[in-house]
């Protein structure tokens, strides 16, 4: 597993959750340094769109409204 390389430039990893730091810690473990391919984030980014700031990355529903999946 690689790194994010949207990482530094994203709002949401960099202390979106700065009030919840262990929310935050775990999400950037999670997604940022570990799976980032199912970071919704991401995907929204891959499709080419506009991410929301205050998309989660583990907000797959929305994401999929976003990106227009059933």
């Amino acid at each position: 597993m690689a790194q994010c390389e949207r990482l530094a430039a994203c709002p949401f990893s960099n202390d979106h959750l700065a009030e919840m730091p262990v929310v935050g810690g775990l999400l950037k473990a999670m997604y940022c340094l570990g799976e980032k391919t199912e970071c919704a984030r991401y995907e929204v980014a891959q499709a080419g769109l506009q991410v929301p700031l205050d998309l989660f990355p583990d907000d797959h529903p929305r994401a999929r409204r976003l990106l227009r999946k059933p």
